[in-house]
């Protein structure tokens, strides 16, 4: 319920985390360069995988049809149609979404994956991925691995190409203009070409643990503009493209509504997009050049 408290909302309210906004990308920004020896090595692969490789996170199918998941698979030599992109437990689905944001600005590393074990070398660089943010999110001690990635630890690591990321706080999107400026900055960047990882949650009226950011989707493409439009989230633990409204990203429907309404059927898709979760807490934006 929208009367709900959410942790986000309270930093939100203090100005925790809510610097300002970072510039976004500009429009049409282009994906990464294809080295010319990398050229060379998709000339010989499968038409499949040549754009598994070139295309990771399957921007260029579209941004779909809401209700209906796509799969998201890795290319792999050793398994027909691909391996799927899932998170490797519990604890991973930041690392999950770092290490696809990674594949898609780096056509190097993408190819690298495609003609080896494309599963066992997921599931290495996630756990590297999740040491490398956990590390950095509290020094020498390191962030406890059971409470997954934090938004700080995972905004120090996230690279798209030459793309760095920061954090930025998301309250109650549709009662404070500044948490959907965040939204909207989120959209406009996914717009430009450049995904966005989400975290995600719910408030304390689920429990006290459920009022932090649980779970973490990218933002792999939109379309339209202001609130208008679609947008298409990669949910790691189903390994599935998932389609929602702008609009509801923005502002999610009341979790409570009735499921048969065509309302509560946007609220179910959303829910699904983000992992089982009502709404986005955190999000990781764009910052300039690495």
């Amino acid at each position: 319920m929208r009367s709900s408290l959410r942790l986000s909302s309270l930093l939100r309210f203090v100005g925790a985390f809510s610097g300002p906004l970072p510039v976004a990308p500009p429009a049409g920004f282009a994906r990464p360069a294809v080295p010319d020896d990398v050229s060379r090595a998709l000339a010989v692969l499968t038409p499949a995988r040549r754009r598994a490789v070139l295309d990771p996170l399957g921007r260029d199918r579209g941004t779909g049809t809401m209700g209906r998941p796509r799969r998201l698979s890795l290319p792999s030599a050793e398994v027909k149609g691909g391996v799927p992109a899932s998170q490797v437990d519990e604890t991973t689905c930041g690392s999950a979404v770092l290490a696809m944001l990674g594949l898609a600005g780096d056509p190097r590393a993408a190819l690298r994956l495609a003609t080896g074990d494309a599963g066992a070398n997921f599931a290495g660089l996630q756990r590297a991925i999740k040491r490398a943010t956990n590390r950095r999110a509290l020094g020498a001690v390191g962030w406890p691995e059971r409470y997954g990635t934090p938004p700080w630890g995972a905004a120090s690591v996230a690279r798209y190409g030459v793309v760095r990321y920061t954090h930025r706080v998301v309250g109650a999107a549709g009662r404070r203009p500044r948490s959907r400026a965040v939204l909207l900055a989120a959209v406009g960047s996914a717009r430009a070409g450049v995904p966005v990882p989400l975290f995600t949650g719910g408030d304390v009226a689920r429990g006290l643990e459920t009022a932090i950011p649980r779970h973490v989707v990218l933002l792999t493409l939109a379309d339209g503009e202001g609130r208008d439009g679609s947008a298409v989230l990669y949910e790691p633990s189903s390994a599935a493209l998932h389609t929602v409204p702008v609009a509801a990203l923005l502002d999610p429907p009341d979790a409570g509504i009735d499921p048969a309404t065509p309302e509560g059927k946007v609220r179910a898709a959303l829910t699904r997009a983000l992992g089982g979760w009502p709404h986005v807490t955190w999000a990781l934006l764009p910052a300039g050049r690495a």
